[in-house]
């Protein structure tokens, strides 16, 4: 252990914490402010190591008031790009929780029953959904069974002609 790292394990309790981190730490990571050091987290104590030689050379302790705040993952927006089939150009629903809400603005009644959603339809008719359907085109098949069992889930006729049109 580097003298600045010791200088901070003062106390009996603090040096089984560092050897608990150095020895079964709950995870490991690469510093990546410092190539050659691993970082190694278990409770509220944060080792940093260097890899060559396993010389601990950090050692920091997070206080009970200091409040531990997780990191929001990072996330990139998928840039838009056209497809040859969905988005605003089709006529019916394109997506399972489109499907959804279309049903329920037609005046359906939705359920989920473990890995299905029951459809009450409006004359008293049941029909079932899957939650994650194994087929691409599932989607379609059931809408297109709904459609036949008088549930019209296609796109309001004034938006299909405003679209036809222009």
């Amino acid at each position: 252990m580097t003298p600045g790292a010791a200088c901070r394990v003062s106390t009996p309790d603090a040096k089984r914490a560092v050897l608990a981190t150095f020895h079964h730490p709950h995870w490991t990571a690469p510093v990546r402010e410092a190539p050659g050091l691993l970082r190694h987290r278990r409770h509220d104590c944060e080792l940093r190591v260097r890899a060559s030689d396993g010389v601990v050379c950090y050692v920091a302790f997070r206080t009970a008031s200091e409040p531990a705040r997780p990191r929001p993952a990072r996330v990139r927006a998928a840039p838009a790009r056209r497809r040859r089939r969905g988005g605003a150009g089709t006529v019916w629903p394109t997506t399972w929780r489109e499907l959804r809400a279309r049903l329920r603005a037609t005046g359906c009644g939705l359920t989920r029953r473990g890995k299905h959603w029951r459809v009450a339809l409006p004359g008293g008719r049941t029909y079932t959904l899957p939650c994650t359907a194994s087929d691409h085109r599932a989607l379609r098949n059931a809408a297109h069974e709904l459609a036949g069992l008088g549930v019209d889930l296609r796109r309001p006729n004034e938006q299909r002609y405003r679209r036809a049109a222009g």
